[in-house]
């Protein structure tokens, strides 16, 4: 006996781009003043607060995704730069080397983004010799999944308007 199949009118929900049902599982973040986009996963929302800011050290803007958890913001998971400077320059001054990873270049700007290398100093144990697992396990758990899981994949959804 085979498998019946019945013919169903074409619908928006049967193109597979499309989810069945349930809640999209990302969201758009969309950068107006420079004009690019990524996509984050759904639980960011939950877990994180944006800041932009212009005047930085060396970079022209930032947008910072910083980590919060029951209402405490902590540093950033996830920072975006956008830095005045052809790719000659880039180069020359070092960033290749360094924990900011470019992602592109046009009309004499580099877009580039970084991650924390280290967890927050609030979740040091008393000593400040470790981190304190049992006081901040679930804290350190989601941030680090953050940084480690997805941020690989946020990058690679990053698009210049």
């Amino acid at each position: 006996m085979g498998i019946i199949v019945r013919n169903r009118k074409p619908s928006a929900q049967m193109n597979r781009s499309v989810p069945l049902a349930g809640p999209q599982k990302s969201f758009l973040y969309s950068d107006p003043k420079y004009g690019f986009s990524i996509k984050l996963p759904r639980r960011w929302k939950t877990y994180t607060v944006i800041r932009r800011r212009t005047r930085l050290n060396d970079a022209e803007y930032g947008v910072f995704f910083l980590f919060k958890y029951k209402g405490r913001v902590y540093e950033s998971a996830l920072t975006f730069l956008v830095y005045h400077m052809t790719l000659k320059q880039w180069r020359d001054q070092g960033y290749d080397e360094s924990p900011i990873t470019r992602l592109a270049a046009r009309s004499g700007r580099i877009f580039a983004y970084t991650v924390p290398e280290e967890l927050p100093e609030e979740f040091l144990d008393k000593t400040g010799d470790d981190y304190d697992y049992k006081k901040y396990g679930r804290p350190i758990r989601i941030l680090s999944s953050m940084v480690n899981d997805d941020v690989p994949k946020i990058v690679k959804t990053f698009k210049l308007k």
